[in-house]
Order: structure tokens, then sequence, then C-alpha cells
């Protein structure tokens, strides 16, 4: 009996392995894609003692490359209500040659900040040459 639920076992995982389809329709011409690495929507709290906050966004690109890249990030304007004054980084960032990884730093700024929490979303620019990955959801507000 022993033997016939191992023979049995193993005809199972040879169908299962088997049966398995292959990724020939993968598109191996695909362009790389960079995308900010945060993983959760983030919300920052400016009042009058604390009216500006700076930090470090960390973003991935899927390719290394041998030479230096750079990158275009943008404001989503169908997703963002805040006003440009309240906010700053800088538009273009540099992945150095054999890196896949990098930080924007972005600086928050209570200048016109409503008192209920608004959304800024930055991307990637995407181009012929880079796919833009994962957006960053910031909230905004004044707590004054």
């Amino acid at each position: 009996m022993k033997k016939a639920y191992i023979l049995i076992s193993l005809i199972i995982v040879t169908l299962f392995v088997s049966s398995c389809d292959t990724y020939e329709d993968y598109d191996k011409e695909r362009s790389p894609v960079i995308g900010f690495t945060l993983g959760v929507d983030f919300e920052i709290a400016l009042s009058e003692s604390n009216p500006l906050i700076d930090f470090p966004i960390p973003y991935f690109v899927s390719e290394a490359s041998s030479s230096d890249r750079t990158f275009q990030v943008v404001v989503v304007a169908d997703e963002t209500e805040v006003a440009p004054e309240n906010y700053s980084f800088d538009a273009s960032v540099i992945v150095p040659a054999n890196e896949r990884t990098g930080t924007l730093l972005f600086s928050a700024m209570n200048i016109s900040l409503p008192d209920e929490f608004a959304p800024l979303t930055l991307a990637f620019e995407e181009t012929s040459e880079v796919t833009s990955g994962a957006r960053l959801n910031l909230f905004l507000r004044s707590s004054d």
C-alpha cells in the first residue's frame, strides 16, 4: 500500500509539472519600468511651528544600465488638489550607471494648505524608452 501511495503521488506530481504553461508570449523587448516604492499613501500635516518638511522618497528602475539615465517626475494634474506653492521637488532624477534605485527629495510647505487632507500624486513621465510604474500618493493639510 505504501508503494502504491508513492506511485500515485509521483504520477500526480508529474501531471502538474508537465502541464505548466511556458512563457513564450513574454515580450522580451519591454522597456524598463520606473516607479515609486513607498508602498503606502502618505499623510503629512504641517503647522506654523513645523511649516516645512523635507523627506526622501524611494524609487526603483527595473533594469540597470551601463550609463547614467535621467527621468522626469511630473505631478498628475487630474489627481492633485494641492496648490504648487505648497511643495517642491527636483523634476529630474538621475539614476547612476549600474544602479536601479534612488531617492527623490520632496519638500512640503504650509503656504496655502487646506484644513482637510488634499491629494497630491506624483509619477514618472512615460516615454518610448521607459514605462511609468507605481505612483506616489501624498495627502497634505494644515494642522493650524
